[in-house]
C-alpha cells in the first residue's frame, strides 16, 4: 500500500470520500477522522498533551498499540467481536462496521451498529484502553469526537478503518480544542510503520 506524499508544511483536507494519509520518516500516518483540517497555522499542530474528563490524552491515548476488529457490517446490529483478553490488554480496539460508507447521507443517523452491554463488559475487563468505532455513539455529530462518559473511552464516528493492517500499527487521539466537558471534538490518526 503506497500513501501520497505531502510536506509537512501541506496543508490538505481530511474528507469523507478519501482517507488522508502521509509519510513522515519511516512510518505513515492515516486519519482516521472526519471534519478535521490540518493546516500550516492550525493551533493543535504537534500538540501531544492535555485533558479530556478524566482520561488524559497524552500518554494515556497517544500511540496505543491498536488493532482493527471486523463486525457484521453495515446493518443495525449489537456489535460482537471475538478476542481474547490478553490479546487486547492496553490496546485500543477499533471496530469496523462499514458503517462509514454512508458518511455524507442521511443514511448516516439512521437507526444502525451498537455497543451492547456484553462487549463493553468484556472490553472493560480485558483491559482495553480506548475503543475506536465508525459509527456514531451518541447524538448526532459531523465530527470524531471522544466520549468519556460511560465505562471506556469511545471515539466515534472514524472512517477509512478498512485501510488499516488488522494489527501492528498505533493509535493515537488528540484534542481539536480545549474541552472540559465529558465529549471533545478530536483527531484520530494510525501510525504505520514503514
Amino acid at each position: 500500500m503506497h500513501a501520497p506524499r505531502h510536506s509537512a508544511k501541506m496543508p490538505y483536507w481530511c474528507g469523507f470520500a478519501t482517507v488522508a494519509s502521509r509519510v513522515i520518516g519511516e512510518k505513515m500516518v492515516v486519519e482516521l477522522g472526519h471534519s478535521w483540517r490540518h493546516a500550516e497555522n492550525e493551533e493543535t499542530e504537534g500538540r501531544t498533551s492535555g485533558s479530556i474528563g478524566e482520561f488524559a490524552v497524552s500518554p494515556a491515548i497517544s500511540g496505543v498499540r491498536a488493532m482493527v476488529f471486523e463486525s457484521v457490517g453495515p446493518v443495525r446490529h449489537e456489535v460482537s467481536v471475538p478476542f481474547h483478553d490478553s490479546q487486547v490488554r492496553g490496546a485500543a480496539l477499533l471496530i469496523q462496521t462499514g458503517w462509514d460508507q454512508r458518511w455524507g447521507t442521511d443514511a448516516y443517523w439512521e437507526p444502525g451498529p451498537f455497543l451492547g452491554e456484553h462487549l463493553i463488559f468484556r472490553m472493560v475487563r480485558s483491559g482495553v484502553k480506548v475503543v475506536g468505532v465508525d459509527f456514531p455513539v451518541i447524538e448526532q455529530s459531523s465530527e470524531t469526537r471522544l466520549i468519556t462518559t460511560g465505562k471506556i473511552p469511545v471515539v466515534e464516528n472514524l472512517r477509512g478503518l478498512d485501510s488499516l493492517p488488522r494489527v501492528g500499527f498505533r493509535f493515537t487521539v488528540m484534542p481539536v480544542e480545549s474541552a472540559s466537558g465529558a465529549v471533545c471534538r478530536v483527531r484520530a490518526v494510525a501510525e504505520i510503520a514503514g
